[in-house]
């Protein structure tokens, strides 16, 4: 991502294919710098842009759910969000209390706190300080264990429970969080074709960060062992798996070029064609990333 070039070492698990991270490094803050992209914030804009920018993510964010209106519905399927479609998928009520785990700077609390979602919580051990919004937001620099005693009806984990060291003591730790009929939404990257393709250039190994990179074989066997179960499963993997794993191919890091505009580096026919061949996937069940939706057992 950076571009560092330090190498580490994973050990692939012939009896259920996860990868596991052999050579931690000792100081994990190194690989988490400020321009990390879960902790960046959106770029100054004049009042009226944000305002207008403000109102159409309001919009789409309402599209994502059942009773939205058709114009809400098409901004959804135009600008995909899918952290808060595998939110949606679960229908919690408006009175759910909501923990957002590894949320980075907290951008879908907020988004929730806009659909009336009141009861909401992020906690990331990487920010860089506590986050305290106007409008009741927090984020704590905490972990899951600072929170004993609460509970949640639903626990979210977005592409951060990958880069936790000891996922068992997690998910129990979560279980025991969860309230009576509460549901836990992991999304996670997967071993899968990519992998097969890519090898170490496979944008989701993501050496240091991640510590566990799971097959479904090995996630529900982890969850099952700690009390949980799948509920639902549904692969969201995209074309970034491709199009930055051929950058990685060419030794090329994602902070040495602008990762808005990959149109820039790849003609629309390809970028369409790693579009579809990412559908595909996921409709086998080989793409790169799911969303595991979990229940106590």
């Amino acid at each position: 991502m950076f571009g560092f070039r330090d190498v580490f070492s994973y050990l692939e698990c012939d009896a259920c294919g996860c990868l596991q991270l052999l050579n931690p490094p000792q100081d994990m803050g190194r690989y988490y710098p400020s321009a990390y992209s879960a902790f960046c914030t959106n770029e100054v804009s004049s009042i009226a842009l944000q305002r207008i920018r403000h109102s159409v993510r309001q919009r789409r964010n309402q599209g994502v759910f059942e009773d939205a209106g058709w114009v809400d519905r098409l901004l959804a399927r135009r600008y995909d969000y899918p952290q808060l479609n595998a939110f949606a998928r679960m229908r919690p009520t408006r009175h759910a209390r909501i923990l957002d785990v590894g949320c980075g700077s907290g951008q879908l609390l907020l988004d929730l706190k806009d659909l009336g979602y009141q009861q909401v919580l992020g906690v990331d051990l990487f920010v860089p300080q506590p986050i305290d919004y106007r409008n009741g937001v927090r984020v704590m620099k905490a972990g899951l264990e600072d929170l004993a005693g609460t509970t949640w009806d639903v626990i979210m984990f977005h592409h951060s429970f990958e880069h936790m060291p000891n996922p068992a003591r997690v998910l129990q730790l979560t279980s025991d969080l969860l309230a009576p009929g509460g549901h836990c939404l992991i999304r996670l990257p997967l071993v899968g074709w990519a992998w097969e393709h890519y090898g170490v250039n496979w944008v989701q190994l993501d050496a240091p960060r991640h510590f566990f990179v799971h097959t479904a074989k090995s996630f529900q066997l982890l969850a099952r062992g700690e009390g949980l179960g799948v509920h639902e499963a549904r692969y969201d993997s995209t074309e970034y798996q491709f199009w930055v794993s051929e950058l990685y191919t060419q030794d090329v890091a994602q902070a040495s070029v602008d990762m808005t505009r990959p149109q820039a580096m790849f003609s629309t026919s390809t970028l369409r064609a790693f579009r579809a061949q990412a559908a595909r996937l996921n409709s086998e069940g080989r793409g790169d990333q799911a969303a595991f939706d979990l229940v106590r057992l």
